[in-house]
């Protein structure tokens, strides 16, 4: 429950944050600028920072002054520094990540980009990539970014997720398909 929350809320904030992006037209400038900021949280050698921001019993007003120290050694842009202080301010930091990653989703979505994931048993050859990342990008009208994992659990085939649609052409999926269709007694001998 509280994971679906977080997304809720962390949408929310990233709606925010875009439209204020586009409406000042410095988007591409906030996109980069969050992209380094995030980096720097993330860094292993600053946990110190990450765990500091978010522990909500050391005053706000403190760690507010620390993101505008960091803001301005960073060079960030003033409508991030105010966005990333606003987090800070409604205890929301700690969401910072999932803030980015529904950033990034409704930016590409704007920018007609969908993120393409391949799921395979095995690497497919760069060209059978290129043919099939075309042919889709052809088929919604939109560019695609393209990810390939690879998975022992894929047996045959593979499964494409866009966007957290999921089209199954698996040996196992077809499998399993043919089975049930037996199943029902569907199943029609010759004469």
């Amino acid at each position: 429950m509280k994971q679906l929350l977080n997304n809720i809320v962390s949408k929310r904030y990233a709606n925010a944050l875009i439209d204020i992006s586009f409406e000042e037209k410095k988007i591409e400038d906030i996109y980069s600028q969050f992209k380094k900021f995030i980096d720097y949280y993330n860094d292993n050698g600053n946990l110190d920072f990450k765990e500091y921001i978010g522990l909500p019993f050391i005053d706000k007003k403190e760690r507010i002054d620390t993101i505008n120290i960091l803001s301005k050694d960073l060079s960030l842009d003033e409508i991030l520094n105010n966005f990333l202080s606003l987090l800070v301010e409604n205890e929301r930091i700690n969401i910072l990540n999932n803030i980015f990653k529904e950033f990034i989703k409704i930016k590409n979505e704007k920018d007609g980009i969908v993120k393409m994931t391949i799921i395979s048993s095995q690497k497919l050859k760069d060209d059978e990539l290129t043919v099939l990342k075309e042919k889709i990008e052809k088929i919604l009208n939109k560019k695609i970014i393209l990810e390939e994992n690879i998975s022992a659990n894929t047996i045959g085939g593979f499964l494409i997720n866009i966007n957290g649609k999921i089209f199954d052409g698996s040996l196992m999926t077809q499998i399993k398909n043919i089975s049930a269709f037996l199943k029902q007694g569907a199943f029609v001998y010759g004469n």
